[in-house]
């Protein structure tokens, strides 16, 4: 586990998933240990990932999954630029739902519209609604110049979350 905040963070290798997270149905426990996960996904191999990973913790934990879309815009100048056309944002969801579904996971989810810097936001602010005990998401890996010119919305979501974190890379 790493981490800057006071909560922990856990990093998934993608060529290996954690030994707790196998696929295959355990008994549920009294006191699970998540009840309701938010599923942070965009539209890259990173969301594949993430709902692989929900999908075996949700089995796992009895835990329900929402799962969170943002469809980003960009201001430029005094006009707002639509990053994603609103099907292709739906259809990301649809797909994350669909797959949860088929694994038995009571799953919901939305698509938010939001400009780029307010991802971190949204993701925070729906976590609170919806009383998420963890957020899950897949990082974007930044350069160092990257990271310096547009920051991380991972990193972001890392220093205010206000539950566990888990970051799929």
């Amino acid at each position: 586990m790493a981490g800057f905040g006071v909560l922990p963070v856990l990093l998934i290798p993608p060529d290996r998933p954690p030994r707790c997270c196998r696929p295959y149905h355990t008994p549920h426990l009294e006191d699970p240990m998540y009840t309701r996960i938010l599923a942070a996904i965009d539209g890259s191999d990173r969301a594949d990932r993430v709902i692989q990973a929900v999908t075996d913790l949700a089995r796992l934990t009895g835990a329900a999954v929402h799962v969170l879309h943002a469809e980003e815009s960009e201001a430029v100048y005094d006009q707002v630029v639509v990053l994603e056309d609103d099907a292709t944002a739906h259809a990301v969801v649809d797909q994350a739902l669909a797959r949860l579904r088929a694994a038995g996971v009571e799953a919901d989810g939305e698509v938010v519209d939001v400009l780029h810097e307010g991802v971190p936001d949204a993701v925070l602010n729906r976590a609170r609604a919806i009383n998420a005990d963890l957020i899950v998401l897949g990082p974007r890996h930044h350069g160092r110049l990257g990271a310096l010119l547009g920051g991380s919305v991972s990193h972001e979501i890392e220093l205010h979350t206000p539950t566990s974190l888990l970051l799929v890379v």
